[in-house]
């Protein structure tokens, strides 16, 4: 995997490097051979972060296309960039992931894939595109799909954003019902109030906070504490993008007792004793 690239064609992987030339720009470059033909010509992009991973991506298209005549083009984008921008938030802003679907659909790509994206807007946005839903991802672990379907955990929505996502892990893993939580985000600062629970007897319950996304984890913290107040007895989280920009030490020493994620952006080096990684190559086979 070349920065986070993978590329295969009918199935066989090929080989990549990449690069950057002193003036910063970034390389790629195909090292195998390339037929003159392929059926179907499949990208991984993983941990996408920057436009320099998308002119990697790009280029990578460009140079396959440019020697074998493809039929069908996949891309499988396990986190997809720009999503929590998805409307104008403040005066003065942009729609960035409107600006990066317009890149990204340039690239012509018959099917895009994506896991559990932040909101609707991403399959309005970028062309055909195939939402792998959160149930899905989740459902990978084998701990949590016997945990929540023997009324181990019991599940918790940390907002009313996430609450048609948790409806629908509830009814794919058989769990009886949730708990739900609120908060308040000023969107000029960033900054969080007003954490509560509305809904749900928590109580001497293990309960697992589900959402799409974890940065820095103010979000979590704050409903672990509020989860803890009304008698919860341990608080794990999933998230299926895990960027933790303050490390998992700091979910995990601020009242988050175990944390599940999958390698969508997480590296698949992480080990910790209370963290588990979901591998994405288990989600896109299933």
């Amino acid at each position: 995997m070349e920065n986070g690239l993978e590329l295969f064609l009918d199935n066989q992987p090929v080989t990549l490097a990449s690069g950057t030339f002193p003036d910063g720009a970034v390389w790629v470059k195909v090292m195998d051979a390339l037929p003159r033909t392929a059926q179907q010509m499949r990208i991984r992009a993983a941990a996408m972060r920057d436009m320099n991973d998308f002119m990697r991506l790009a280029q990578l298209v460009d140079a396959v296309r440019q020697v074998t005549d493809v039929t069908i083009s996949h891309l499988e984008l396990p986190w997809l960039p720009y999503a929590r921008q998805d409307r104008h938030m403040v005066a003065g802003d942009s729609f960035a992931l409107k600006v990066f679907a317009s890149l990204l659909n340039t690239l012509n790509f018959s099917k895009v894939f994506i896991l559990d994206p932040h909101s609707d807007a991403a399959a309005a946005a970028i062309n055909n595109v195939i939402v792998i839903p959160q149930e899905t991802c989740l459902l990978q672990s084998t701990t949590l799909r016997r945990a929540i379907a023997q009324g181990e955990l019991m599940l918790v929505a940390p907002d009313a954003g996430a609450l048609k996502k948790i409806h629908n892990v509830a009814s794919a893993s058989g769990a009886h019902d949730y708990a739900i939580l609120t908060k308040q985000r000023d969107v000029a600062t960033g900054q969080l109030t007003g954490f509560a629970l509305v809904a749900g007897e928590v109580a001497g319950k293990d309960v697992l906070i589900v959402d799409d996304l974890c940065d820095a984890g103010g979000t979590f913290i704050g409903s672990a504490q509020v989860l803890r107040e009304a008698g919860a007895r341990r608080v794990s989280l999933y998230v299926t993008h895990g960027v933790f920009s303050k490390g998992v030490e700091n979910l995990l020493n601020n009242g988050i007792d175990a944390l599940y994620t999958t390698t969508s952006l997480t590296s698949p080096t992480l080990a910790h004793p209370q963290v588990e990684l979901i591998d994405i190559d288990t989600i896109y086979r299933t």
